[in-house]
């Protein structure tokens, strides 16, 4: 089995202009079209068993709709599992993440810079004790993005919230993107998942020693397609010598554990 724990796809009808928009923004290159059938494509030619969408509410009316669609995806039967959507400025917090338990969806992805908020802002607690009650893990981005000048969400600021009790945090692209310095110093070995989204460029040596000083069982294989492929990531994490054992982990059995899926 291979889960990819983090991609994106956008609406049919604004795919491929979002996409487009993006990356001329970061200056980066992408894969596939932005769609959905994009995505599967990729999967089916990489060898992926299951995709995790996230999607990212830009503004706080966008949530309830976008939730509405993860929820009739998932009833479909393709191999895509999708989280929902939240803002930090969502009014009806609780509520919504009543309704996203009630439809099986096992977490939320929250974005800094798109939604312009610190994880750690105090305003923000109420939130993921929230999620704590309707057990909804939050991803994060974290650390740069390649769009942005200014980070929001980094290694040392995620520290204070590793006391909140009974929430699952995963921070995206190991921890923090281009500060994995800082994730090392402040939150390896932690009460934490980190994913691979988009780490190609990272270190081979760092990436090792982070894994194996963090735990296997707190990496989750991810790509962010369709800015990475599951292929590339793939190679890299095999060139690495890790075990069988922390292999699986890493590709299959962390994830299936989160999603509560069978292994």
């Amino acid at each position: 089995m291979l889960i990819d724990f983090h991609t994106h796809f956008f609406p049919d009808k604004i795919a491929k202009e979002s996409v487009n928009k993006l990356a001329e923004k970061a200056n980066v290159t992408y894969y596939g079209d932005g769609t959905l059938n994009g995505l599967l494509s990729a999967m089916r030619e990489d060898g992926v068993t299951l995709a995790v969408n996230q999607p990212v509410a830009t503004k706080p009316e966008q949530v309830m709709s976008i939730n509405r669609k993860m929820s009739e995806l998932n009833k479909q039967g393709l191999p895509v599992n999708c989280f929902g959507a939240m803002h930090p400025d969502f009014p009806d917090f609780a509520e919504e993440l009543a309704f996203l338990k009630s439809q099986g969806i096992k977490g939320i992805k929250m974005h800094s810079e798109y939604q312009s908020f610190c994880p750690e802002e105090p305003r923000m607690l109420r939130l993921y004790e929230a999620c704590a009650q309707n057990d909804i893990m939050v991803l994060f981005h974290a650390g740069a993005d390649i769009g942005y000048t200014d980070v929001h969400c980094t290694p040392k600021g995620m520290q204070e919230l590793l006391s909140i009790k009974g929430v699952t945090l995963i921070l995206a692209h190991m921890g923090g993107y281009r500060m994995w310095d800082d994730v090392e110093k402040y939150l390896s070995g932690k009460n934490v998942y980190f994913d691979l989204a988009y780490c190609n460029e990272m270190d081979n040596k760092q990436l090792l020693r982070m894994i194996r000083s963090h735990g296997s069982e707190k990496i989750l294989f991810a790509t962010d397609f369709p800015w990475e492929r599951a292929s590339v990531i793939k190679k890299k994490i095999d060139a690495l010598g890790l075990t069988e054992e922390e292999k699986n982990n890493i590709y299959y059995k962390n994830a299936a554990r989160l999603l509560k899926l069978p292994t």
